[in-house]
């Protein structure tokens, strides 16, 4: 189309306006992807952390987006003055963000209420929870998704005769400002905002970030050109053709499918690069940013790219992009080498998140980049349609469509039946049929190259992904990067399974030795660590007064479930989060664990406890609680104030709360933290160190010890034998007790000094995060950090405090023991 058959229904912002609206994309896009962030999290305590509830979320945010493009799209043509209505949405988005907390209070108890009632079908609680994520994020997602649409006329002046160009070059440069702030975003989330203002604060500091953009824009667009309304008598701006269905389809198309591989992409690139850099918050940031950071180069070099192959830039952009994704197959299992042996080098956290964030740039910029030109070439071809606005809102909800049905499909079909490798593969290839069939399209137009070039970088790709070889995945789960150590490659690897619940799980042999590793960190083993999986189930059931019903949290290897079935159990509930673990631990693990996963006793329940816990009823004996360290992303919310009072509520009054404790690699006032909120919640509370290991037991009436009674459990449950080490028998195990309460309060209060802050500040809640932002700066600790912490804690130890823990047998336990 020609600019002069453009109708004059556009004025011009101005060079000078038009920049502070670039950067307004920049900051609208940094707050957009902090709500998002800030929304995962607040969902993830209300509907859960399991794969099923964070797709439901995703889907519900990409759900908003799409809807307000479109709606954005078919209002555009009727607004008269676009930087107002920007401004509007950018307030839209503020009131709505700033809101949220108060919405999730009030949507909580619907959602347990309706919860309770879809207990036993999958799909009517996915559809719950979908529909709680849209309760909340519908409006503000909406309001972000209208942004660029509703701008998209007032891009240029239709009389000005390079009105086609500045709108293209326009809207390639708004598209790539949002995706940089998207990138600012979640590097200034994860590094700077959430951990200094917390969860809470920093929905409203996005708020009041988006709400001032938008006065900004309606202070700009109060004195721009108003857009005077389309003529209704237009004429046609071309005759049709028999070609022109198929033009007008094959971008809806494209569209749709850079955002479905665009996603896919993420999520195997997200999915392998937990694996190599790591799985902390601040890793998931650094994955993210370096995606953004990629795209948005791309986007930027996109009128560039544009300008060199006029007709077949998009094309080529999708072939160079299945190369790109072809050239870096090679690479991902020699990653985990970059961190061997650094961890006498690089002893900062600082400077170890640059090596992580260095490596996952390396890995993602070439695809990325190449990636991130599909899209804004396809806002190009939009910019020369006479209802602009209409056709950029069209394609971008089209876009976010492809991306949600990316994800979610990558996620539950695609990669657990294929893989990450081979995942890769089908992507990169995927992208060179495009390539190809677009080169081939865009024959018909006046001008237009030869396919060959896309058509020859299209088999270029093929031949490097069929000529690759094939992934060592013993080298891609080393794990080097959680402590920047050295490792060595397992005698074999047993057993690899990937999906979106568990990540990779993996179980290796290595002399002799066979483990549990997921995301390359390592989970049990059925070697050394057997006692100390053992004493998470012997220290709190000496303590337990019934043994009617138990629920154990976290599978791992089962030991410490299979522990646990060789008391008098009547009833054990199994929460485990990945379906992965259980195959594991039942396939390679059943010796250890004495094949609980067979018992009629034990109930499994793949669900993650925050949300089990929020919405059944009940309560028990003895909650025990075996994670995984706490500095995975997440992992830090089973450590806070609402959630061991979510324990506290679903305990029989005597009941009894055992946890492990991470003591290595972890700072003594951040230890403090962690000990300090479980004994905020409860009352009497003792730490015991066996096998390398913390295990806190706690109750809200006073722990006592009854040697008499240890010694019946002995006699009458042989089995107990069995799973003792050859040299201990139950009544030795107080032995282990580091501290009781009072020595607890004294270690807390020393520590609590050295912050500079009251003990009951030292507290981690699912608002100031201090856990899941505190805890990985301890990964730089070395091994010794852990001695250390012993010695100091064991300073604090009052010997009379840990005898009275011990109770001779009373007619109460007698009648206890008897039941």
């Amino acid at each position: 189309m020609k600019d002069a058959d453009l109708p004059a229904t556009a004025a011009d912002l101005g060079e000078g306006r038009f920049r502070g609206l670039v950067a307004l994309f920049v900051v609208s896009g940094a707050a957009g992807l902090v709500d998002q962030v800030c929304f995962s999290k607040y969902l993830s305590y209300v509907v859960g952390a399991t794969a099923y509830a964070v797709s439901a979320v995703l889907a519900a945010f990409m759900t908003g987006l799409a809807l307000g493009a479109a709606v954005g799209g078919r209002l555009s043509s009727r607004v008269r003055r676009p930087l107002v209505a920007y401004g509007v949405a950018e307030w839209i988005v503020g009131a709505a963000v700033a809101l949220t907390p108060l919405a999730f209070a009030a949507l909580t108890p619907l959602y347990v209420s309706a919860a309770r009632g879809a207990q036993g079908s999958l799909t009517s609680l996915s559809f719950l929870r979908w529909g709680v994520a849209m309760a909340i994020v519908m409006l503000p997602t909406a309001a972000m998704g209208a942004t660029l649409p509703l701008l998209s006329p007032a891009l240029a002046r239709a009389s000005d005769p390079n009105c086609e160009a500045t709108r293209k070059r326009r809207l390639s440069a708004l598209y790539a400002a949002n995706t940089l702030g998207g990138a600012l975003g979640a590097l200034g989330g994860a590094y700077v905002v959430l951990p200094a203002l917390g969860l809470s604060h920093t929905i409203y500091a996005a708020a009041l970030t988006s709400a001032l953009a938008g006065c900004a824009a309606v202070y700009m667009g109060r004195s721009a050109p108003a857009v005077a309304p389309p003529s209704r008598t237009a004429a046609p701006t071309s005759e049709p053709s028999a070609a022109a269905p198929q033009k007008a389809i094959w971008p809806s198309v494209l569209a749709f499918a850079s955002g479905y591989l665009c996603f896919a992409v993420e999520v195997v690139a997200t999915h392998l690069l937990a694996v190599v850099i790591g799985s902390s918050a601040y890793a998931f940031g650094l994955i993210l940013a370096a995606f953004l950071l990629s795209l948005f180069a791309g986007a930027s070099l996109a009128p560039a790219f544009a300008r060199r192959l006029p007709a077949g830039a998009l094309a080529t952009s999708l072939s160079l992009t299945a190369l790109a994704m072809a050239g870096t197959l090679p690479f991902w299992d020699a990653l985990p080498q970059s961190f061997a042996g650094l961890g006498e080098h690089v002893t900062s956290f600082e400077g170890r998140e640059a090596m992580r964030a260095l490596v996952a740039f390396a890995i993602l910029v070439f695809p990325a980049t190449a990636m991130g030109l599909t899209f804004p070439l396809l806002l190009r071809q939009a910019a020369s349609h006479a209802d602009v606005g209409a056709s950029v809102g069209r394609l971008t909800a089209v876009n976010t469509v492809g991306a949600v049905t990316g994800a979610l499909l990558t996620g539950y079909v695609v990669l657990p039946r294929f893989g990450s490798e081979g995942t890769l593969i089908a992507t990169a290839a995927v992208f060179a049929v495009l390539g190809t069939a677009t080169a081939l399209l865009s024959r018909r137009d006046e001008g237009a190259p030869s396919p060959r070039v896309p058509t020859f970088v299209a088999i270029a790709a093929a031949a490097v992904c069929v000529l690759s070889p094939r992934w060592d995945l013993g080298q891609l789960t080393l794990g080097t990067n959680v402590y920047f150590d050295g490792q060595k490659p397992p005698d074999a690897m047993l057993s690899v399974r990937e999906d979106v619940h568990g990540g990779i799980t993996s179980v290796t042999l290595r002399d002799g030795v066979h483990t549990l590793y997921t995301n390359g960190k390592f989970q049990g083993n059925d070697g050394w660590e057997l006692h100390a999986q053992r004493y998470f189930a012997h220290y709190p059931c000496l303590f337990v007064p019934e043994f009617r019903r138990a629920l154990v949290i976290g599978l791992g290897t089962g030991t410490t479930l299979g522990t646990l079935t060789a008391y008098p159990w009547k009833h054990i509930d199994l929460l485990e989060i990945s379906p992965s673990i259980v195959e594991a631990a039942g396939k390679y693990f059943g010796g250890p664990n004495r094949d609980a996963l067979h018992d009629s006793r034990v109930h499994l329940t793949l669900d993650d406890a925050r949300n089990h816990l929020l919405v059944h009823e009940g309560r028990y004996d003895l909650i025990g609680m075996e994670l995984s360290s706490v500095w995975f992303a997440g992992a830090a919310s089973l450590y806070s104030a609402e959630y061991y009072r979510l324990v506290r509520d679903h305990l029989e009054p005597d009941g009894v709360f055992q946890q492990w404790v991470q003591m290595h690699h972890i700072y003594p006032p951040v230890f403090g933290a962690l000990v300090n909120t479980l004994r905020r919640e409860f009352q009497y509370v003792a730490l015991f160190y066996g096998g390398g290991q913390g295990i806190l037991v706690a109750s809200q009436r006073p722990l006592r010890w009854s040697v008499d009674r240890a010694r019946r459990l002995t006699t009458t449950f042989r089995s107990i034998d069995d799973i003792l080490p050859s040299e201990r028998s139950l009544d030795d195990l107080t032995d282990d007790v580091l501290l009781t309460e009072d020595g607890l309060d004294r270690f807390i209060e020393n520590v609590a000094g050295t912050r500079g802050v009251p003990p009951a500040e030292l507290v981690s809640t699912d608002d100031n995060l201090f856990l899941e932002y505190e805890t990985p700066r301890g990964n730089v600790l070395p091994w010794s950090a852990r001695e250390e912490l012993v010695a100091t804690l064991r300073t604090y130890s009052d010997p009379s405090r840990v005898a009275a823990l011990a109770l001779t047998l009373t007619d109460a336990t007698e009648s206890a023991l008897s039941h």
